[in-house]
């Protein structure tokens, strides 16, 4: 258990959530038939980690409560505390996004979880916040990615507002005057505030899972407090700040239901899947306390995920150095994780480390990925059967541009055969830019590709009167909308030990030398 030193409240980690714009908040009530453990562990090891794969994510934590028995919370004349136990619920998943268009992605995926939501849930009702109304004002918890028990007293409070106060009246009485007066409050531990929009009802039921909730249940607010133990929690609720909003809660608030947490956990934090995201919870808790730094390293990350990662809050299959858990493995070593000092040698690995070269114009060091009998094929033209035509492809092609960069959406392998999806960027000689779809076929032979096949229209890059709609990018998803893209080249010149001394002996990429926004490396 770890526990929160009463020193530690004069810093405020509130600032770490301010990048999780909007929320999705979900209220999840146990299946019957289950124990509570088996749906902890089903929750925690199973569903979480597939749902930490799903794009857009910021953020995603696991609430486990107890229910609200009452006794906790002292009662105010004129406010409901009750709770029948059909409105008892098991749960809270807390889901942040950068932006609503990253939220609607996550959506857009989540159908996968639906066939899962039968095994576990009864009924899971999802409210949604806009922009600003997810908002940490006071956080002395030192850990913001937990993974069991955090050792504080911790409520997640439910809260409906009074029947003649309308919605906007309500939002002001708690941000102005009820959280502005308590988060002042020296006992106050943390305090993390969410402002409800209606529940969608047009969301479908899951088989056995209700989605729906009728008006007259729903809440319009709740707030995450926490104390270091029972005798600060006392302290506050005795105290000037708070007792100054005693006599205006009626005014404003019907109903409060406070439930007190069990354990909390992380699977996405800060855009990046944890470990716990990674491997599940109850191993990234075996690792942690064993302190098997070894499992952090690339070779075995990449083996346990597929080369699954998520990248800047979005789900990227791509080079395993960018899979990392940073937080985790500073809880274990006391430092920040450092890459490793080389690639594990994976052949998606190989086609990051070849694009690298033909981003810095490279063309001998391109070809020295390939076997000595290879096949080469860029689009319609000829295919190269040697190393030494390649090269002189690829330099006959370097000279009709100023710079080119791999933007990938995904990469995966299936055997010998490694798949690329991505858009390149070309800079023209004359200065514009075109962006062109491109997927890649590469074939591995020992530890060299024996073939690399190039799926692209390039016409409109000699002819600049072609239309490229930017609608055609491989990024674009449902309903017109854009993925963000993981900038995994951009990361492997930046944060690799390889591609940083590729910058430093003259070998950066040729879009870092540009006058353009893809010039961001300090050389």
């Amino acid at each position: 258990m770890k526990i929160v030193n009463q020193d530690m409240k004069n810093v405020n980690y509130a600032s770490r959530d301010r990048n999780g714009k909007v929320a999705f908040y979900v209220l999840l009530w146990k299946r019957k038939g289950i124990t509570l453990t088996l749906f902890d562990d089903y929750w925690r090891n199973v569903h979480g980690p597939v749902c930490a794969r799903l794009p857009g994510q910021h953020q995603y934590w696991q609430f486990h409560l107890a229910h609200n028995q009452g006794g906790m919370w002292p009662s105010i004349d004129g406010i409901n505390y009750s709770c029948p136990e059909s409105d008892q619920f098991d749960g809270i998943a807390e889901l942040t996004f950068a932006t609503v268009a990253d939220r609607q992605a996550w959506f857009n995926a989540a159908t996968i979880l639906m066939d899962d939501e039968y095994n576990i849930f009864s009924k899971a009702i999802g409210y949604n916040t806009n922009p600003s109304n997810s908002r940490t004002y006071v956080d002395a918890i030192p850990t913001g990615n937990p993974n069991g028990e955090l050792g504080v007293m911790k409520f997640h409070v439910m809260v409906k507002k009074a029947d003649d106060v309308n919605v906007e009246a309500f939002r002001k009485y708690i941000t102005d005057s009820f959280a502005a007066a308590i988060v002042t409050s020296e006992s106050l531990l943390k305090f993390r505030l969410h402002l409800f929009e209606e529940v969608d009802n047009s969301r479908p039921d899951a088989p056995g899972v209700v989605h729906i909730e009728p008006l007259e249940k729903q809440y319009q607010a709740a707030f995450e407090i926490a104390f270091s133990n029972p005798l600060e929690m006392a302290k506050f609720f005795a105290s000037p700040e708070y007792r100054s909003t005693v006599n205006s809660q009626p005014h404003y608030i019907k109903q409060i239901n406070a439930f007190p947490e069990r354990t909390a956990y992380s699977f996405v934090y800060d855009g990046q899947m944890t470990l716990a995201g990674q491997r599940s919870s109850t191993v990234a808790e075996l690792i942690t306390n064993v302190g098997a730094i070894n499992q952090l390293k690339q070779e075995v990350v990449s083996l346990m995920n597929n080369h699954v990662s998520v990248s800047n809050g979005k789900q990227n299959i791509q080079s395993d150095f960018s899979v990392t858990d940073v937080n985790v493995s500073s809880q274990i070593t006391k430092q920040n994780h450092k890459m490793i000092e080389k690639f594990p040698g994976t052949a998606s690995d190989m086609v990051t480390r070849l694009f690298a070269r033909g981003e810095a114009f490279d063309s001998e060091g391109f070809i020295q990925f390939f076997t000595e009998t290879p096949v080469y094929q860029f689009g319609n033209f000829a295919p190269c059967f040697t190393k030494a035509t390649i090269k002189q492809s690829v330099d006959a092609f370097f000279s009709q541009v100023s710079a080119l960069y791999h933007e990938i959406k995904m990469m995966w392998e299936v055997g010998d055969v490694v798949f690329v999806e991505m858009d390149v960027i070309y800079w023209r000689k004359d200065g514009s830019v075109v962006t062109l779809p491109c997927c890649d076929i590469f074939r591995l032979e020992g530890d060299k590709f024996s073939e690399l096949r190039i799926f692209m229209d390039a016409n409109p890059l000699a002819d600049a009167s072609i239309p490229v709609p930017q609608t055609s990018s491989v990024l674009t998803i449902s309903q017109g909308q854009k993925l963000t893209p993981p900038d995994t080249m951009k990361r492997y010149f930046m944060e690799h030990d390889e591609g940083k001394n590729r910058v430093v002996t003259g070998l950066a990429p040729k879009w870092s030398q540009i006058s353009s926004k893809w010039s961001l490396l300090t050389v």
